[in-house]
């Protein structure tokens, strides 16, 4: 019995190594593709991604891509400095302050003040369906005061001024997606409110 469960730790382990070693795209606004395989050429990059049920061939702009991780660990760096006017090392960091975005800006208050807000102009009736559009690009003019990352983490990579730009941009077009969702959800709550307001109270 002991033999069977060490058999299954064994073949969990070596799976796990597997699945964590496969090849990824890492794009520029610091997502991730896993891929199967990719084909590079100019201007673009052809991928098949992986668990993809209908096996189809995908196309990226070079454009938007940085490097390809290969299941061995190395890089095959796409990135040119033109692209951003970064040097490699300043695109990857730019890259690790759009990821720890990602990961750690958390601002619930965007959320309800959009919601808040979506209702109140619901009053405009038909001219309030632009307005959560143009209270979302004010706010993403706006960068965080502070970078919501836990201490120390990313050092020494987070002190630099690319770092701090990734992260600005990436929180930015969060603060953008979350208030245009939000407002909208909050403008529809709003509609509906003064149509059921006017059937029960003609």
């Amino acid at each position: 019995m002991q033999n069977v469960k060490l058999l299954f730790l064994i073949i969990f382990f070596l799976a796990s190594i597997k699945t964590n070693a496969q090849q990824k795209i890492l794009l520029l606004n610091g997502n991730e593709i896993d891929i199967k395989s990719y084909v590079i050429d100019d201007p673009y990059i052809t991928y098949k991604k992986t668990n993809d049920t209908h096996n189809r061939t995908r196309i990226l702009e070079k454009l938007d891509v940085f490097a390809v991780k290969k299941e061995d660990g190395t890089e095959e760096i796409i990135y040119t400095p033109d692209s951003l006017n970064f040097t490699i090392e300043e695109a990857r960091n730019y890259i690790r302050g759009e990821q720890a975005a990602k990961q750690f800006y958390h601002k619930p208050i965007n959320k309800w003040a959009a919601g808040v807000f979506g209702v109140g102009t619901s009053v405009l009736s038909f001219y309030s369906l632009p307005v959560p559009m143009l209270y979302s690009v004010v706010v993403g003019r706006f960068n965080p005061k502070k970078m919501q990352i836990p201490d120390g983490y990313d050092v020494p990579y987070s002190t630099t001024e690319a770092y701090r730009y990734g992260y600005d941009k990436k929180a930015r077009n969060i603060k953008i997606q979350q208030s245009l969702k939000w407002g909208y959800i909050g403008l529809g709550v709003g509609l509906a409110g003064l149509i059921i307001y006017s059937v029960t109270n003609p």
